[in-house]
């Protein structure tokens, strides 16, 4: 459990790294992914925060590694709402897609659950108490792949998980899609960048490094 920077942690990982963000509001804590177990979640209870009051996860993609503990998540919270992007939901909502979710990689079964909202198009944008979770729509990695940018004091903080890949036609991958995707990402200069696997790099120029050198050996 680390804190980023003020209100924003990286819990830890389970599949792939979870990171929550405190509202300080009637909203509670933000989920960016649900990784594979609930456990790590007792977590946040070192910093006086309390796992019931997660009340919205936003997924960045459809795999499993990222979604599979959803299903224990709603049973836990039964108001938890959760989000992900329209071209990525089916295979959030709906079981037999194990091919696109790599579900099968690990040897598990995937719960599905329905999603509050679809995101639609390049931006959707979600206010949760003071924070504006911006939703960036990134295909590449999978056709409904997004990236999520919040400002706390002044800083970007960009979620941009499984960056890295790894592109699969059975994951509907497509690395035109990604380079184009990366290079918006590049555009927004984020100061701070919450990876699916590689944790927490800063600043600004290890961003910018890390997402160039990741766009240079995925090149189509």
């Amino acid at each position: 459990m680390k804190e980023i920077v003020k209100s924003v942690y990286h819990i830890g990982d389970s599949g792939c790294s979870v990171y929550i963000v405190n509202t300080n509001s009637k909203e509670g804590l933000v989920l960016i992914d649900c990784g594979m177990s609930l456990e790590m979640l007792n977590k946040i209870s070192k910093v006086g925060l309390n796992p019931k009051n997660i009340n919205h996860c936003i997924l960045t993609h459809f795999h499993i590694d990222h979604t599979a503990a959803c299903s224990d998540l709603r049973k836990m919270n039964k108001q938890v709402r959760f989000y992900a992007h329209d071209l990525d939901a089916d295979a959030i909502e709906e079981s037999g897609h194990d091919s696109k979710t790599a579900a099968s990689w690990y040897g598990v079964e995937y719960k599905p659950v329905k999603l509050e909202k679809r995101l639609e198009g390049d931006l959707e944008k979600i206010q949760l108490g003071q924070y504006e979770f911006q939703c960036i729509h990134t295909p590449g990695h999978t056709p409904g792949s997004i990236s999520v940018l919040i400002e706390v004091d002044n800083i970007k903080i960009l979620f941009g998980q499984d960056i890295h890949g790894p592109f699969y036609k059975s994951f509907g991958s497509n690395l035109d899609d990604y380079q184009k995707s990366m290079q918006k990402l590049l555009n927004l200069n984020a100061d701070i960048l919450c990876e699916g696997h590689y944790g927490v790099i800063k600043p600004a120029s290890e961003v910018s490094r890390f997402i160039r050198g990741h766009m240079d050996s995925n090149r189509p």
